[in-house]
């Protein structure tokens, strides 16, 4: 992992060439939980399909991508409609609280439902600024808990956009003196898969719904 000069560095370096907004984070406690499709409140450590609210040519779940030419570490890329993707477990800055609540800073982690070839973690993070796409792109790699200056990458928040509906933001404030991108995160094509990244607009929404399996199945399924 870079340093944390380092990556201080690149954020004032970039922050003078992208459109994109930085701030100081400030953590809200007093936030409401995120719901799922079935009303209930999100929990950290149980899975669930990230699923686009928007039907047909809004595309489906997410998942794992894997580029051509460089597979690894994998990015957080959206199936077709239909497809509810890959579950992801949550996790929360503040570990003693058990429910995924709006604006709060949380780990996402994909729970692969089959062996993997990459040997990096499914921890989302945002990757280093791709400067021939003009965009910072969402992949895995990151690293779960130890929050503050050198896991800023990894922490990602919800947005309340609807009801059920929810686009996720790139906000950290588990560092409160360091400088970090604060943006909505939507979907965009690299030319070969629509990915998520980083917007200077709008998120794009997002329902949860819980996946049906057992702690026991999603234990072995870890380990494997």
């Amino acid at each position: 992992m870079k340093t944390t000069t380092a990556s201080v560095f690149l954020l004032f370096i970039i922050f003078s060439i992208t459109p994109l907004s930085f701030s100081f984070g400030v953590a809200n406690t007093t936030n409401a939980p995120v719901l799922d499709s079935d009303g209930n409140e999100l929990r950290t450590g149980t899975p669930y399909f990230v699923v686009s609210s928007i039907w047909g040519a809004g595309g489906g779940g997410l998942a794992l991508g894997m580029p051509r030419g460089k597979p690894c570490p994998e990015v957080v890329a959206q199936r077709g409609s239909g497809d509810d993707g890959i579950p992801v477990i949550f996790s929360n800055s503040d570990s003693n609280d058990g429910v995924v609540r709006l604006s709060s800073d949380i780990n996402i982690e994909f729970i692969p439902l089959r062996p993997r070839f990459c040997q990096t973690t499914t921890v989302w993070k945002v990757d280093d600024y791709d400067h021939s796409a003009g965009k910072w792109w969402v992949i895995t790699d990151g690293v779960k808990g130890n929050p503050g200056a050198n896991t800023l990458t990894s922490w990602f928040r919800i947005e309340k956009a609807g009801d059920l509906d929810y686009p996720f933001k790139y906000c950290p404030a588990v560092c409160g003196t360091c400088p970090a991108l604060c943006n909505k995160i939507t979907r965009d094509s690299d030319g070969e898969m629509i990915r998520l990244a980083l917007s200077a607009g709008h998120g794009w929404p997002f329902f949860f719904k819980k996946f049906q399996t057992s702690a026991m199945e999603i234990e072995q399924v870890v380990h494997n």
